[in-house]
């Protein structure tokens, strides 16, 4: 009988953490077929679909991976997309963790014996896969390729991230010829979705927490084409946070709109107004302020708010 192993993202996933799961369980059962048969890898992945993850699988005709909410004592698991155990499936300590691929900062999880761990300064986890099908002469297949270039576009904001490098741009454009997809047009659907979302998916749907200090936060990011629109929803945007401040007893909770035409992010907050002055060296008006220039989670917001409390 076959073994399965899980291959999955983080909790709340974005198109990157599910695109990447599926691309690289696609590649382990390839590379399984050849070297080492009786293995089955399965995508899996942590909460509902986003919108624009699920138009891009229907899309490509690609199967939508199976939802799971923990791991059980023995299952073995590779993460993608993150290395922080706040995000991971839950069970993972008594799973046993066989990888990871990953391109954010090296957090907090932990191992009793020594794992294959593959973390890179690059825009997007499905980068690396893209790459890893390259070095194991695997071609991806049409529908796959397109996959992984969507998940780029998807993370590196369309090359706007400060995050994104030239191997991104070219390990998209590549994917992107290899699945017959036309890149500008990809990643302009990819992010026209988010007009359709209630309040509560568009905070939820690419939501992280962080431990940074003494201080919990959440923050959320919504990329969209016009953050003017979305603002109109503000009061709502905002009750919705503080509903979830007092729930999980987060000191801030925080919802980039990133715009990709205006390539800034309106910045809405609750918690302390100093520490969003004092962070981002700019005046705050009504839990709100624009950041322009500022596309990334990670690279410009984490790193300002792990300066002023880590």
């Amino acid at each position: 009988m076959a073994e399965t192993i899980i291959v999955v993202g983080h909790k709340n996933p974005d198109n990157d953490a599910i695109c990447a799961a599926i691309g690289y369980a696609e590649l382990k059962n390839i590379l399984a077929e050849r070297d080492a048969p009786g293995c089955v890898y399965k995508p899996a992945r942590l909460g509902q679909l986003p919108p624009e993850t699920g138009w891009v699988l229907g899309k490509l005709g690609i199967p939508v991976p199976e939802l799971i909410d923990h791991v059980d004592p023995g299952q073995k698991v590779i993460l993608v997309d993150h290395n922080e155990l706040l995000q991971a499936v839950d069970g993972l300590e008594d799973a046993e963790l066989l990888e990871i691929i990953d391109h954010h900062r090296l957090a907090d999880i932990q191992t009793s014996q020594p794992i294959r761990v593959r973390n890179e300064p690059v825009g997007s986890t499905a980068t690396i896969i893209a790459g890893m099908y390259q070095e194991h002469g695997v071609m991806p297949s049409a529908n796959m390729a397109g996959l992984l270039a969507a998940a780029i576009l998807a993370d590196t904001v369309m090359f706007k991230s400060p995050t994104c490098t030239k191997r991104d741009i070219a390990m998209a454009e590549r994917m992107a010829r290899i699945g017959g997809v036309n890149i500008k047009e990809l990643g302009r659907q990819l992010f026209s979705t988010a007009g359709g979302k209630s309040v509560e998916e568009l905070v939820s749907s690419d939501f992280k927490e962080f431990h940074i200090g003494e201080q919990n936060l959440g923050v959320g990011q919504v990329t969209c084409l016009d953050s003017m629109e979305m603002l109109e929803r503000k009061e709502e945007f905002l009750a919705v946070m503080r509903r979830l401040q007092e729930e999980r007893h987060y000191n801030m909770v925080i919802l980039m709109l990133t715009d990709v035409l205006l390539e800034g992010t309106q910045l809405l907050y609750v918690g302390s107004d100093e520490a969003i002055r004092n962070a981002f060296s700019a005046e705050p008006k009504d839990n709100a302020l624009f950041l322009p220039g500022v596309m990334s989670r990670k690279k410009q917001v984490i790193p300002m708010l792990s300066a002023l409390w880590g």
